[in-house]
């Protein structure tokens, strides 16, 4: 009987939350009804544990210790809010240079890194002006709606915390994928940031790829405004061994400014 009157929920969510599912079964997400037909399935194979309060659907005659559940998905709904950012919001875009198994996730509550089988979240505070709905857009990932961050949005958040790239290395790489932005849109997410360290950085991209990405002149301009008063160091350019970006106060690492990367 639990099996019938969960079989339809379970086959539009592959991954849903404890109260998703008490809600589809008519019950409070507390009600021990719930418990005992959670019980039941898990103990049939039918679904199995992601976290608490957190389960994948597994298809029939598929075993539940080995069937794998998307990553990203299952992330997403970790927390309350969550949404996919960072390098996994590359990734989801398919922008990434390389894949990576942790899935990054602005979530409220304490930074942090959950361990689950066949894949690893990181959840990463707020950044600053981060204020959804802006900057954030919904993706279709196996029937169900994921929250991930925009391109824009995206990329002024890693020209802050370039180490949640994977490095300069695999940030320029990546970004040497991306077709389109909306300049003015990313002046105004770097501006919310506050970093004049970053601004510089992101300046010095947008200017070197002004001709591909049909950056105009105006987003430039004002990117000079925002950019720090004198030299700084960024994206990971140790003292001593970096390269000044001519016109935009940052000293940068020498391969980010000469492109020896692997994929160039």
């Amino acid at each position: 009987m639990p099996w019938l009157i969960s079989a339809p929920f379970f086959s539009a969510n592959p991954v849903f939350r404890r109260d998703e599912y008490a809600a589809a079964v008519g019950r409070r997400p507390q009600d021990r009804v719930v418990t005992a037909m959670l019980a039941q399935h898990l103990q049939a194979g039918n679904i199995r544990r992601i976290a608490r309060g957190v389960f994948a659907s597994v298809p029939k005659h598929a075993d539940a210790a080995t069937w794998p559940v998307d990553r990203f998905l299952a992330a997403s709904r970790l927390r309350h809010g969550g949404v996919i950012a960072y390098h996994s919001a590359l990734e989801l875009q398919g922008f990434a240079f390389t894949e990576w198994n942790d899935v990054q996730v602005i979530a409220h509550g304490g930074p942090g890194l959950f361990e689950a089988a066949g894949f690893a979240c990181r959840f990463v505070r707020p950044p600053r002006g981060f204020t959804p709905p802006d900057g954030i857009m919904a993706m279709d990932r196996l029937g169900q709606e994921v929250r991930v961050t925009t391109i824009e949005r995206t990329i002024a958040d890693l020209f802050d915390r370039y180490n949640l790239a994977g490095g300069a290395e695999e940030l320029f790489n990546s970004l040497d994928l991306v077709v389109r932005i909306d300049a003015p849109t990313l002046v105004r997410y770097v501006r919310a940031l506050g970093k004049a360290t970053a601004a510089g950085a992101v300046g010095f991209w947008l200017e070197r790829e002004r001709k591909r990405l049909g950056v105009p002149d105006a987003a430039l301009k004002k990117f000079r405004t925002l950019m720090p008063d004198q030299p700084r160091y960024a994206l990971g350019a140790k003292s001593g061994e970096g390269k000044t970006a001519k016109g935009w106060n940052v000293i940068l690492p020498v391969d980010v400014l000469e492109r020896h990367f692997e994929g160039l």
